[in-house]
């Protein structure tokens, strides 16, 4: 390090603290573009199939389709209405809200916040209502891209929450929210401020339990919702719970609404992810809007994305027509992957309703000791005489096991999403993605099936 002028700056790549600190997380994306970059498509067979990453392929060719009779305008080169979505996305996702989340109180287009991703809605949130090393709340497993949503830019802190044992504590239930206020007490001893929870569960109940617990706290709940239409039901999980909204949930006696927002996107309702557009829904809160317009120039939506998505959801008979059958090929993608696992005497999170993937434990398969804590636990498992106790000597065992296993599927072009990426508690776990045409789904598990028979432990 050296000081020039009186400022700081790294001697051999001269960047400020702040981008510094981000390095390692560059070096992180570089890993998942290895398999971005080399797909598979019938013009390149050996590249590699993503069973791991949350996108769903199952409409792609529908709507390019769709999307090729809407013409560009002249308006769409300009810098349109402003940096906040344009007045008809904004009217068209009111709509949408209001026919398909049963809100207790209308949403109004004012009360929202269009943003180039849910990812960039995320970060204006944390840069608005959160302080440098403040922190967010949220249960694992996790979605990995909370990390750099909250801490690439506005430097606040990941906070996960450990539920302990999913056999004991359901970490989709009300009880978690024992687990939150326990983990809460820890961090307001250590003199971390925590400014939220992101929460990710659906049923009223659960709801109704985390937002007094943020009201206690004074805390913002911001409710992630973008599988909301992504539901689906099956012979195996027809009694699962629906999808249930924030907007929903009649606030009065249960928290001060100002600290209750929504975020969603067209990534994964609607099957588009490289379109880069999101929304934050706030109804209550007026000064948080005005801050976040401020900074909303940085996170802009391109006119002619903004463009397609509203002719989209104006067209309300394809919106019904694709909801509907989404939700049916979705449904028998899970089947299918439910039943491979099944084959195979894999155990996975039962009574998936919603989403595009399973949450499998390979860790008999792959020979990891099943009470084996996953990395992050591993410091908080060393015994006073500084030896590493048992089940931590199995933590590392398994971590060498899941690289060596990560390893060998990309080897056979085939990726599945490592526990590990998603704060697991546990070796072993793996995101499994099913939402994908049949041929491609069932390649991608021969790959896999390929490795798991060649399998041989270290």
């Amino acid at each position: 390090m050296s000081s020039v002028n009186g400022s700081t700056t790294n001697a051999g790549s001269n960047l400020s603290i702040r981008g510094e600190a981000n390095v390692e997380a560059g070096k992180k994306w570089e890993a998942l573009v290895q398999v971005l970059g080399n797909v598979y498509t019938e013009s390149n067979p050996n590249g590699i199939i993503s069973l791991g990453v949350a996108e769903n392929s199952l409409f792609h060719t529908k709507l390019a389709e769709y999307f090729s009779k809407v013409p560009i305008q002249p308006a769409h080169f300009t810098y349109g209405s402003g940096p906040w979505g344009s007045p008809a996305l904004r009217s068209a996702l009111a709509n949408l809200f209001n026919d398909h989340f049963k809100p207790f109180r209308s949403v109004e287009p004012a009360q929202m916040i269009v943003a180039s991703g849910v990812s960039a809605v995320i970060d204006l949130i944390a840069f608005a209502t959160a302080d440098s090393n403040d922190g967010f709340l949220i249960g694992r497993p996790l979605y990995t891209g909370f990390h750099a949503d909250l801490d690439a830019r506005s430097k606040v802190k990941l906070l996960p929450v450990s539920c302990g044992d999913e056999r004991v504590v359901d970490p989709m239930g009300e009880g978690m929210v024992e687990c939150f206020e326990a983990e809460f007490e820890r961090l307001d001893e250590k003199g971390v401020n925590v400014r939220g929870v992101i929460f990710c569960k659906k049923s009223a109940a659960t709801i109704k339990a985390y937002l007094r617990f943020c009201q206690k706290h004074q805390i913002h709940f911001i409710s992630d919702e973008v599988y909301a239409l992504s539901t689906f039901s099956t012979p195996t999980n027809a009694t699962s719970q629906p999808f249930v909204s924030v907007l929903s949930i009649d606030l009065q006696g249960l928290i001060d609404p100002t600290l209750v927002h929504l975020v969603y996107g067209m990534s994964k309702d609607f099957s588009s992810n490289g379109f880069r557009v999101g929304v934050l829904v706030s109804q209550y809160n007026v000064d948080l809007m005005r801050s976040i317009k401020s900074v909303a120039v940085f996170n802009w939506c391109s006119s002619t994305v903004d463009n397609l998505w509203t002719t989209l959801l104006e067209d309300k008979s394809f919106v019904q027509y694709y909801v509907s059958e989404n939700q049916k090929r979705l449904g028998e993608g899970y089947a299918r992957v439910i039943s491979w696992l099944d084959q195979r005497g894999i155990e996975y999170a039962r009574g998936g309703n919603a989403g595009f993937f399973i949450w499998a434990d390979f860790s008999r398969i792959l020979g990891i000791d099943r009470e084996a804590s996953s990395e992050e636990m591993i410091e908080n498992l060393t015994l006073e005489n500084g030896e590493i106790s048992q089940i931590a000597r199995a933590t590392k065992k398994g971590n060498q096991l899941d690289a060596q296993f990560q390893e060998q599927l990309i080897r056979e072009g085939v990726y599945i999403a490592s526990g590990n990426s998603f704060f697991a508690e546990r070796n072993g776990w793996y995101r499994l993605t099913f939402s994908m045409p049949s041929n491609l789904l069932e390649t991608g598990l021969q790959r896999v099936d390929t490795v798991l028979k060649a399998w041989k432990m270290p």
